[in-house]
């Protein structure tokens, strides 16, 4: 998880300048690569996001909380585990577009592809951003 987090932060951090770079050396087989890249990095952190809330719930709401003798700890150790990869969500976002408005104005994928690529990676990525955690059980709480 923390090696997804981590190279989400270094995407962010290489990206915009490689957007530029790319563009001045027309460079389409790199924008292509950092697209395909950007979107297997959204939708691995999309799939780690949505397993961690799936736990987080189960241990919160499911029978789990009453069979796992540390089922709070569990739930918490979860939601912050799926923190930091919805919190790396929106600039890997915007690298993405960056890198598919690099492809369209550089004419390197037909569009009905780049829209193949880019309109699930558009989707996992903004589920990811609106969701939010249920609240967790209190102690004493009506269920």
């Amino acid at each position: 998880m923390k090696a997804i987090v981590l190279l989400s932060a270094l995407v962010v951090a290489v990206a915009m300048p490689a957007v530029a770079n790319a563009a001045q050396a027309g460079g389409c087989g790199q924008v292509v690569q950092n697209i395909n890249s950007l979107a297997g990095t959204i939708a691995g952190g999309a799939s780690s996001y949505w397993a961690h809330r799936k736990n987080f719930v189960e241990l919160t709401y499911g029978e789990s909380r009453q069979t796992v003798p540390n089922a709070v700890q569990l739930a918490a150790q979860e939601k912050s585990q799926a923190d930091p990869l919805k919190a790396a969500m929106p600039n890997t976002l915007a690298s993405f577009k960056a890198f598919i408005a690099a492809a369209q104005s550089q004419n390197c994928l037909p569009s009905a592809q780049l829209s193949a690529i880019a309109e699930p990676t558009f989707k996992h990525a903004k589920r990811v951003n609106f969701d939010q955690f249920p609240a967790e059980n209190k102690e004493g709480s009506a269920d």
